[in-house]
């Protein structure tokens, strides 16, 4: 008896499968993405909150929350000598309550978090400071950090220091500014009205370590616009956030995010918001400061 001859594929039946499958994975990878992304948004929303916690719970030890720098604003690493400054941000101090207690150790607060004694620990990429949806540089690349240390780790959580550039330096009126010492009694809006801390993608304004650069303002620079050097519009997700005019460091975002369409922020009673870039800029700004009385909704 002759053995049955099996039958196999021809090319326009092959192709026709490949076809099939090729089609089927390009309808299944953006719902695999937008899976990820769903999970990543998560994740910086719950570092946000734990952030939030640890700023709570400092302020419960010591009365107040941390300023955003242990020295005035117009010390920073673009200083003739950086080194000689205290510049400790708000990152370093509530290191003990994010359970990083050995790492708050190893600094030494001594002398200033830019000095090389702090560079091994300044190198440290902290997991919760930094969001799992971004994909920009683990360490700085500005010039004038790189000529201390090619490896100052940064962070994609910023504290809000008031309402515009200009107010955060003559009349800071935000939660978080150099040397300040805000008590949730001195935030007379109310908790839930004031932004803390905001996401940010900037990839080298933005060394936890340093408090030179730690808190930002609610409106983008624009250094021709004195008394306020502000921008008109919204500040999430525009770029150039801050141009230093070679007097500083440059700042390509202020609040800004890889998610699309906005930016989280923790506000002062714990709770995390997604703020549309399409929200109202006044709005927005209201929501910068710690005693404007104005009337707002983070809604809006």
């Amino acid at each position: 008896m002759r053995k049955p001859l099996c039958r196999a594929f021809t090319l326009v039946e092959l192709l026709v499968v490949i076809a099939i499958i090729t089609l089927l994975i390009a309808l299944l990878l953006p719902a695999v993405q937008q899976a990820r992304e769903a999970a990543r948004r998560v994740g910086c929303r719950n570092n946000l909150k734990q952030l939030g916690l640890a700023l709570h719970n400092y302020e419960n030890q010591f009365r107040v929350f941390p300023s955003s720098s242990t020295s005035q604003i117009d010390f920073g690493v673009w200083s003739s000598n950086p080194t000689q400054y205290q510049l400790h941000s708000w990152c370093s101090m509530i290191l003990p309550q994010m359970d990083q207690g050995p790492l708050f150790n190893a600094i030494n607060f001594n002398v200033s978090a830019l000095d090389p004694a702090n560079a091994t620990v300044a190198s440290t990429q902290i997991p919760l400071f930094r969001c799992p949806s971004y994909s920009g540089p683990a360490f700085s690349n500005e010039p004038k950090y790189v000529q201390l240390s090619p490896r100052y780790a940064t962070r994609n959580y910023v504290a809000m220091g008031g309402t515009n550039v200009g107010n955060l330096w003559q009349e800071p009126d935000g939660a978080f500014y150099a040397r300040s010492s805000t008590s949730p009694a001195s935030v007379s809006d109310g908790m839930s009205h004031t932004i803390f801390l905001a996401e940010t993608r900037e990839p080298n304004a933005s060394v936890w370590i340093d408090g030179g650069i730690s808190a930002i303002a609610a409106r983008p620079y624009d250094g021709n616009n004195s008394p306020t050097f502000a921008l008109p519009g919204l500040p999430l997700n525009f770029t150039p956030y801050y141009d230093s005019q070679g007097q500083g460091i440059d700042s390509l975002w202020g609040p800004s995010s890889m998610h699309t369409g906005g930016v989280f922020h923790l506000l002062g009673d714990g709770s995390v918001q997604f703020f549309s870039q399409s929200m109202n800029a006044n709005v927005y700004q209201s929501l910068a400061s710690t005693g404007g009385g104005e009337v707002t909704d983070s809604s809006d």
